[in-house]
């Protein structure tokens, strides 16, 4: 009899629980479908959606394809290059070596990078982090080849520094200006590798990827390598800036409609690189609210501000405080050859959105502030 009233007592329970409305309810899950509709097709790239709240997914979905070739479809275990949203993982690395007490942010570079020298003292790590080194763009620069500095042609990490440290003199005095540069997060991983004696791809496997069970994330160090799951990148064949892109660089596409296929050829990483999955972005978001990795004082150090004598003081590690509908926000965009990627989180609400697309011209953050306004106007946020 006792067995009888258990079983009648899980049954009523999970009932119960069954019978909650989900968080989206139907009608709203309609409505994110419909901001995605034009790609969710056999024929198309895509896009795939997640938003977390409370440490699980309320939605997560792809729509479109990961690879035209085979149509494979895109799922949440797709593998995205993240493009600039590697940024944050490129400073969690810098992160977890000031908790340790490795390294400072007031540290000169050239303790670490004795090319920089030249530059003196006043060049520090902070400066790289928060985009204010006046460190010229290696991408503004020529390559020594007289090759284009596109992902199309080959060219690593060590190249880009290299070119980047050739000037003889900083554009600006550091601390003075805000620019955004990629060169800035390419220097932080050299400074990770010099400090932990290990290639960055190894130290952040060992140090972040797998203490949260990320186990289907890495940095692209090595162009030849397989992803498993990766998105393939693809725009439409006949739009004018691509055509007019790869035209001004020496690359030749037969018109008519359909997709191009684009692909990154080049091992590049720091401000770019980092391959994950929407599933383990979901670990990743969790742990900036358990602490899981090092502590809560990992998250304080990721959210950080700095001033300096330029206006800009939003910047954080990887990030960028701004407010939405009034809500406190963290977030970064990305863009390359082969994605767009936008990742938001409201700390207050506990609540993340992440849309990445396998399109670089696929805007992905103009279609999660889309999401963003449905579930503001529905009261979600």
């Amino acid at each position: 009899m006792g067995h009888l009233r258990d079983a009648w007592l899980i049954s009523l329970l999970l009932g119960t629980l069954g019978a909650q409305s989900p968080w989206l309810a139907p009608a709203e899950q309609r409505d994110v479908n419909q901001i995605f509709s034009a790609y969710a097709r056999k024929d198309s790239p895509g896009y795939v959606l997640g938003i977390i709240r409370e440490g699980e997914f309320v939605f997560a979905k792809g729509y479109g394809q990961a690879n035209l070739d085979d149509r494979v479809s895109i799922t949440p275990e797709t593998a995205f290059h993240l493009a600039s949203v590697s940024k944050q993982f490129t400073a969690a690395a810098i992160a977890l070596l000031i908790l340790e007490g490795r390294l400072s942010l007031a540290d000169p570079v050239s303790r670490y990078i004795p090319e920089a020298a030249k530059y003196g003292d006043g060049l520090r790590i902070e400066h790289l982090l928060y985009m204010t080194s006046g460190i010229r763009e290696y991408s503004e620069l020529p390559r020594k080849n007289g090759q284009p500095w596109m992902t199309f042609y080959y060219f690593t990490r060590d190249e880009s520094i290299r070119t980047a440290l050739e000037p003889a003199q900083l554009e600006f005095i550091p601390g003075t200006k805000w620019a955004y540069r990629n060169i800035n997060y390419m220097l932080l991983t050299r400074i990770v590798e010099v400090v932990a004696h290990q290639p960055f791809a190894t130290f952040m496997r060992e140090r972040i990827f797998l203490p949260l069970r990320m186990l289907h994330s890495l940095v692209d160090d090595d162009t030849t390598e397989v992803i498993p799951n990766r998105a393939t990148g693809y725009a439409p064949r006949s739009d004018p800036r691509l055509i007019k892109e790869l035209a001004d660089v020496g690359v030749k596409i037969h018109p008519g409609e359909g997709w191009a296929r684009l692909v990154r050829v080049s091992p590049h990483f720091g401000g770019s690189g980092v391959f994950t999955t929407l599933n383990d972005l979901l670990l990743w978001d969790r742990n900036w609210y358990t602490g899981a990795l090092a502590g809560l004082g990992f998250t304080e150090l990721m959210n950080q501000r700095r001033v300096f004598e330029h206006p800009k003081d939003n910047d954080a590690f990887g990030l960028v405080h701004r407010k939405l509908f009034g809500h406190r926000m963290l977030d970064y965009s990305g863009g390359d050859t082969d994605a767009s990627t936008y990742m938001a989180r409201f700390p207050d609400d506990h609540l993340t959105i992440i849309c990445l697309s396998n399109m670089p011209l696929g805007d992905a953050e103009g279609k999660a502030r889309m999401v963003l306004d449905l579930l503001h106007v529905r009261g979600k946020l």
